[in-house]
């Protein structure tokens, strides 16, 4: 039902500019991830820290993470996109050519997965005006603004939904069934009024599952042998429009902030694929 959508993992702001960068070794592996770059003093705080570990605590023992199977997540996906459908308030767009390129997009990217998962994935475009794309269940959407900011350019493109494929390959989207199953069970179907105040709450923990899910969507999009820079300058970009650094606004971020998760990704793809991207285009 759409009560699950403010637990969606995933949204994704992207512009387009598709460049060729020579010399990459498009099936290198990376072999670290570091979120020691998250400019975030608030996430990183230890005492929450310590609310987090417990939340977990409680999370595990009331449902077990080990029951969220991959068939499970594909049938909350479908669920979800039933709901969706049904109420109305969300529209998809009936494009062949469309759905024919993301389809494409999808399949290439799930080809590159190096272990991957039995999660059914399925990708459409929403009639919606924002800028914007989210996961859930292995159904991805993109709005029609995303898709034409990015049509025609396919290294934004396919590191966007590859972000949304490293959110159900990273184990993102089970702890959020494994949430919503915790609240249902204790407070019932309107549970998801307590997991949406915690999320505000504890904001800036997602932060580390969104770079997660950059690295993954990265990854896989170097595989494709696409310039990875893309990327980078713009989350530079988009940094130059946000406001200055402030603390209380990070820890109610989801997101990292830009200039920050520009310099994560320019850190994680010079020193796992030898790629310098010192451009400020």
């Amino acid at each position: 039902m759409l009560r699950f959508l403010p637990l969606l993992l995933g949204a994704i702001l992207a512009s387009c500019n598709d460049l060729s960068l020579p010399g990459s070794d498009t099936k290198k592996e990376a072999t670290s991830y570091s979120y020691a770059c998250l400019d975030s003093s608030v996430a990183n705080d230890p005492t929450g820290k310590k609310v987090e570990r417990v939340t977990g605590i409680l999370r595990d023992l009331a449902v077990s993470k080990r029951s969220i199977t991959d068939e499970v997540q594909t049938q909350w996906g479908a669920a979800f996109h039933k709901d969706l459908l049904e109420t109305g308030e969300s529209k998809l767009i009936d494009d062949p050519a469309i759905s024919a390129k993301l389809n494409k997009v999808l399949k290439d990217l799930l080809a590159q997965r190096a272990q991957p998962s039995k999660i059914q994935y399925y990708i459409y475009v929403l009639d919606d005006t924002a800028l914007n794309a989210f996961t859930f269940g292995g159904r991805i959407y993109v709005t029609k603004t995303m898709w034409e900011r990015c049509k025609n350019d396919d290294a934004l493109l396919y590191a966007i939904v590859g972000h949304e494929i490293g959110h159900s390959e990273a184990g993102h989207i089970k702890t959020s069934i494994q949430e919503m199953e915790v609240a249902e069970k204790y407070f019932g179907e309107g549970g998801s009024t307590y997991l949406q105040l915690k999320s505000i709450l504890t904001a800036s923990f997602n932060q580390r599952n969104e770079l997660e899910a950059d690295y993954y969507g990265i990854n896989l999009t170097n595989k494709l042998g696409m310039d990875l820079c893309t990327v980078v300058n713009f989350w530079r970009e988009m940094g130059n429009k946000e406001n200055d650094y402030s603390r209380v606004e990070d820890f109610l971020r989801t997101h990292p902030f830009s200039q920050a998760r520009a310099q994560c990704l320019k850190d994680h793809i010079k020193q796992n694929f030898g790629k310098d991207c010192n451009s400020t285009r």
